[in-house]
């Protein structure tokens, strides 16, 4: 999509500068590169304001403190699930990848499991993480 997005981008401006338009090429020019900047200076400072949330929610979790879950599995890009503890890029990607395949986690046991984290880190997970509407477990009875 942002492919296409930046394809399209490219073909009006190119047919601006064809056209002699060179005040709206530039315009546009401007406006590109503030996407440019601006974006991913958004992106890190969510990061940097998440890395610091989840640091603090884990020190007062240890102190004995209640700390409410702030991070919606199912909704964070995967930057923001790659600032949980034990997660890496790749373990984010693939939890993204598969959620996009198969809908959302429906707990976050099932999200821990595609992990495969040590419990170490599951358990502090599930101290900033939670799933809107988490579904309990099915219990299924085997007939003999």
């Amino acid at each position: 999509m942002r492919l296409l997005i930046v394809l399209i981008y490219l073909f009006v401006l190119i047919s601006l500068l064809i056209a002699k338009q060179y005040i709206l090429s530039l315009i546009m020019f401007i406006f590109a590169l503030g996407f440019i900047i601006y974006l991913p200076t958004k992106q890190r400072n969510e990061i940097k304001q998440m890395k610091e949330k989840i640091k603090n929610a884990i020190e007062a979790h240890k102190e004995g403190k209640k700390v409410k879950p702030f991070i919606e599995i199912n909704s964070s890009p995967w930057y923001i699930l790659n600032e949980l503890p034990g997660v890496n890029e790749t373990i984010a990607k693939h939890a993204i990848k598969l959620k996009k395949q198969n809908g959302p986690y429906p707990s976050i046991h099932v999200f821990l499991a595609v992990a495969n984290l040590k419990p170490v880190f599951s358990e502090l997970i599930k101290v900033v993480a939670y799933v809107k509407d988490e579904k309990p477990p099915v219990n299924i009875k085997k007939n003999n």
